[in-house]
């Protein structure tokens, strides 16, 4: 079956929190490694020992496009996942992409930087899976045969991460 786009997923239980993948998104991006820059995060509950990565799916519906009021959301054609068009973007003003998103995987960090941070998986070539020693992060092709079971595994983790957090 024909791919629609790529996704990064993660093998539960094998991430570490070691972040080398927020800090070399972040420099890739950046040119700077700062975990709040990153656009893919690790939740960490150390007294658990439980490390959830939280990052795009590409969900169907594309919720994050269909809420920006500016049309600075497009999905990118080479990716699949969404691409946000800075010129048209109105960031922090506006925040509707991480509002609708059902896997928390929009961020903002409006000290550092005033656009929403959104996988893009480095263009095609994520390079958080190069760092990723414990081999907790892989990519795959999304198809719609995949699609249910691996929306299944990501809604699974972030249920995982909100009752941690104790959020509804």
């Amino acid at each position: 079956m024909k791919g629609i786009g790529k996704e990064l997923t993660y093998l539960v239980g094998s991430c570490t929190g070691c972040h080398l993948c927020e800090l070399v998104c972040s420099f890739v991006h950046f040119k700077k490694s700062s975990i709040n820059l990153a656009r893919i995060r690790i939740f960490k509950d150390k007294s658990k020992a439980i490390f959830i990565p939280l990052v795009c799916v590409s969900c169907p519906g594309k919720p994050c496009v269909n809420a920006c009021p500016n049309n600075a959301l497009v999905m990118d054609e080479k990716t699949g996942m969404p691409k946000v068009i800075v010129d048209k973007c109105k960031g922090v003003e506006c925040m509707k992409c991480a509002e609708v998103c059902p896997y928390n995987a929009v961020f903002f960090e409006p000290s550092l930087y005033p656009y929403p941070l959104i996988c893009d998986l480095c263009g095609g070539d994520p390079m958080c899976l190069k760092v990723c020693w414990s081999r907790a992060l892989s990519i795959v092709e999304m198809t719609l045969r995949n699609d249910p079971e691996r929306l299944k595994i990501a809604a699974a983790n972030i249920s995982r991460y909100k009752e941690i957090r104790g959020v509804k």
